[in-house]
């Protein structure tokens, strides 16, 4: 097991502090996509290169998962926002000592942990942070954050997620990211269908009601 190509240096951890800080105080405000997501992710990231034998560059990871929804930042919606919050952190990484190659490796993260970019992952740092984000969309935080703020009818929601949840599970890169996530999916999964039985049990129209003295009249 390779774990990490190398160990962080003192400056650097130093960096990962001020731009975690940085993103706290951004993400402070936020639904759904709050600094406890930012958190997982960075969390779920770290956990997946522990699992991997390719080299995985520690620094380049952690910051790209810290990053990578600050996009999300001020906008109603997701739209692009991998985009955007590239841009936002290369200018933020620009004032900052580190090199203009690393920056522009941090931000190839941001933009391409999501599939509303258009630009699939491909470097192992890219790859891990993407299923690291798929992975908290499982779970009961997940399963909320799937049906917040949607609109429609309760049914149609539900399905759409079990759809998103079910396809999001497929096209994890990793194996050992499938193995991370296959119990909270499941449960996912499993839940989401039994409120969807429930919806289709409840009374839809008022004559499948037993009303006062409807007894009574059939009997006439």
């Amino acid at each position: 097991m390779k774990m990490f190509s190398r160990n962080l240096t003192e400056k650097e951890i130093e960096m990962i502090g001020i731009i975690e800080g940085f993103v706290r105080e951004k993400h402070a405000h936020s639904i759904g996509h709050d600094y406890s997501h930012i958190i997982e992710v960075t969390r779920r990231a770290i956990e997946i290169a522990q699992m991997l034998s390719e080299p995985v560059d520690p620094f380049i990871l952690i910051c790209g998962a810290l990053f990578h929804d600050l996009g999300r930042v001020g906008v109603p919606t997701g739209a692009m926002h991998g985009i955007r919050g590239a841009a936002f952190a290369e200018q933020f990484l620009k004032a900052s000592w580190i090199d203009k190659e690393t920056g522009k490796k941090i931000a190839r993260i941001i933009t391409r942990h999501t599939p509303t970019s258009h630009m699939p992952p491909e470097t192992m740092e890219e790859k891990i942070v993407y299923d690291a984000d798929t992975l908290d969309r499982f779970g009961w935080i997940g399963i909320l954050r799937g049906i917040m703020g949607k609109t429609g009818s309760i049914e149609d929601i539900i399905e759409k997620v079990i759809a998103k949840r079910s396809k999001d599970y497929e096209l994890l890169i990793f194996e050992g990211s499938k193995e991370i996530g296959k119990e909270a999916y499941e449960n996912s999964i499993f839940f989401l269908n039994e409120l969807r039985r429930a919806l289709r049990e409840r009374s839809k129209e008022i004559k499948e009601l037993s009303l006062p003295g409807t007894e009574l009249s059939r009997t006439k």
